[in-house]
């Protein structure tokens, strides 16, 4: 990451985005990881359905109160540290979780990742956010959902390989998150706090010299003095939030982050070998099946990077959406049909790879963007937590529906919903393509807003 004073440098700006991708990595190991060893839990710990949701919504429940917590310690206290504090919470948990020798103790060790999950998953896309130069923020972002995916193909193949060490393998299942967990929080001491915060707390000198390693000292002047412009009338207060236009931005972000989660794509992630079970899979190949959730996850997310600032954020969206719509109905009929085998591989595998080329991705990236400065950490904690609260929801009564209802009502459910995400994408969320965060908060609130 060494870099000329004067010029910039891109793989300055590349390796320290990186390093808080990282905490997507660990964001996208610790969610899904449970889903090999949920077998493991129903028999040492004798679960209902009903306890078998808590076993994996009670880390999606925590990552509620991360969510909500996050954006304000990241405003007084910095993204950097509070980053620290996840990777903290990361090691902890895979730990505690691995060798809990209760179910209460496992469910407190799950709490303290789904904290971690939570507050990683705002303040990590704020930070590459505000460390990036406009022309490459939206690819930077999507840095973040790679590595969630990366994660997540990472704990299905730890998943597997590990399933061959018998009745404790569980245990080292989650055990293995505390590796990367800790080379997280070694790489974060090597990364610089954001420009914007920086500006935000007075330390303007030091803003300075961060923005020059970014993109040189014309970037640095020029973006130093939009961003105090759009700072200088005062510092943000929670009132902000519900002035109409400013109201309006922080409903659009919530609304799409509810849209992410129940459109039953992490049911997918997170119940895959149950759902492979349901057509007919045995355990073993069950979990061999859901690694290539993972390798799809991890190929599609490349289309968003590539064309994000090609395309533009809305294009890809509705195309992703579209897409998810129409493969959800294809699952709901396969499995109200009864459906086995490899059809169901394929629609599985589609409409992962629809969620992943648009609405997985572009999701943070939008919500790292819309916000204005002044409160960014704030409306970004409220989008996050409707965000989490919806995911939980989604995987606490996948379970009951399926046990209660049938698979096919859940799924039925998940392609209604999805028409409605279509309909929302083109009519509320706007293009920001092409435009510094601060053009986008002009853009979306107005100046007048400000005065």
């Amino acid at each position: 990451m060494k870099t000329s004073e004067k010029s910039g440098s891109l793989f300055y700006v590349m390796g320290i985005s990186l390093i808080a991708a990282l905490g997507g990595f660990l964001f996208g190991f610790d969610m899904t990881v449970v889903s090999g060893t949920l077998p493991f839990l129903e028999k040492v710990f004798s679960l209902s359905g009903a306890s078998l949701g808590w076993a994996v919504s009670s880390c999606i429940l925590a990552c509620i109160f991360g969510a909500a917590s996050a954006g304000k310690l990241a405003d007084v206290f910095g993204r950097k540290k509070v980053l620290i504090v996840t990777a903290v919470l990361f090691a902890i948990s895979a730990v505690g979780a691995g060798w809990a020798n209760s179910f209460h103790a496992f469910i407190l060790y799950r709490f303290l990742g789904g904290l971690a999950i939570g507050a990683a998953s705002g303040i990590a896309p704020i930070y590459v956010a505000e460390s990036a130069p406009t022309r490459l923020r939206g690819r930077f972002v999507s840095f973040y959902q790679l590595a969630i995916v990366v994660g997540i193909l990472a704990s299905y193949y730890s998943n597997y390989f590990l399933l061959q060490l018998g009745d404790d393998a569980w245990r080292w299942m989650f055990a293995a998150g505390v590796v990367p967990a800790g080379l997280f929080f070694g790489l974060l001491f090597l990364v610089p706090e954001t420009p914007r915060w920086l500006v935000k707390s007075g330390r303007t000198e030091e803003a300075l010299r961060v923005l020059t390693r970014i993109d040189g000292e014309t970037y640095a002047r020029e973006e130093m003095a939009v961003i105090q412009q759009t700072l200088q009338v005062r510092k943000g207060k929670f009132s902000d939030l519900l002035k109409p236009r400013m109201f309006r931005i922080v409903v659009i972000g919530s609304l799409l982050g509810i849209f992410s989660q129940i459109c039953g794509a992490n049911a997918v992630f997170l119940y895959a070998p149950k759902i492979f079970a349901q057509a007919g899979s045995g355990l073993q190949d069950s979990l061999f099946q859901t690694s290539f959730i993972g390798l799809i996850n991890f190929f599609c997310t490349f289309i968003p990077i590539i064309f994000v600032e090609r395309v533009g954020r809305r294009p890809l969206l509705l195309g992703g959406v579209a897409v998810m719509t129409v493969v959800m109905g294809w699952l709901t009929w396969l499995f109200h049909v009864h459906a086995t085998g490899m059809v169901v591989l394929v629609a599985v595998l589609a409409y992962i790879a629809a969620y992943c080329s648009s609405l997985a991705c572009l999701t943070w990236v939008i919500l790292s963007e819309i916000f204005p400065n002044r409160i960014r950490g704030e409306a970004m904690s409220i989008a996050n937590l409707s965000l989490w609260t919806a995911n939980y929801i989604l995987l606490q009564t996948f379970p009951m529906i399926e046990a209660r209802y049938g698979i096919t009502s859940a799924f039925g459910t998940y392609s209604v919903i999805c028409v409605g995400i279509l309909v929302f994408v083109w009519k509320f969320i706007p293009e920001t393509k092409g435009k510094s965060l601060e053009e986008i908060e002009m853009q979306l609130i107005g100046l007048e807003e400000k005065k």
